[in-house]
């Protein structure tokens, strides 16, 4: 007994479906490496080495350097004082600032910094510092 057209027809008709589906779902698999890296710059503007200084009013020299790099921070200073842990981009404002929640792992303290980059991306504010790449 021979399979009458319709059924034939039908039968490719499912066939393209399915194959057309299946392209679909795979393409969603593939990572979009546009996105991507746009994230990772956008996680990124951190990365780097930032150093502040300056002069108190009793004529002592201090220095700072903050070094952020992947989610992590490690911050030394001309003292003995020294910090380090993790940070997360929380919030960002049209001024260009943008709030973290910074996690001291010495000091076992989370809390939330306002950080204002320059124009130019090589001035950081932090910690009521002006900090420079």
């Amino acid at each position: 007994m021979k399979p009458k057209k319709p059924e034939i027809i039908i039968t490719i008709i499912i066939a393209i479906v399915v194959v057309i589906a299946g392209g679909l779902f795979l393409t969603n698999k593939i990572p979009n490496t546009a996105s991507t890296s746009l994230l990772e710059e956008a996680k990124d503007e951190f990365t780097g080495t930032w150093r502040g200084e300056g002069i108190t009013k009793e004529n002592y020299k201090w220095f700072v350097v903050y070094t952020f790099k992947n989610g992590t921070y490690d911050m030394t200073t001309d003292s003995a004082v020294k910090d380090n842990g993790t940070y997360v981009i929380t919030k960002r404002f049209e001024d260009k600032s943008i709030q973290i929640t910074k996690t001291s792992v010495p000091f076992n303290k989370t809390y939330d910094v306002f950080n204002v980059f320059s124009d130019n991306g090589d001035t950081l504010a932090i910690d009521g510092m002006k900090l420079h790449r």
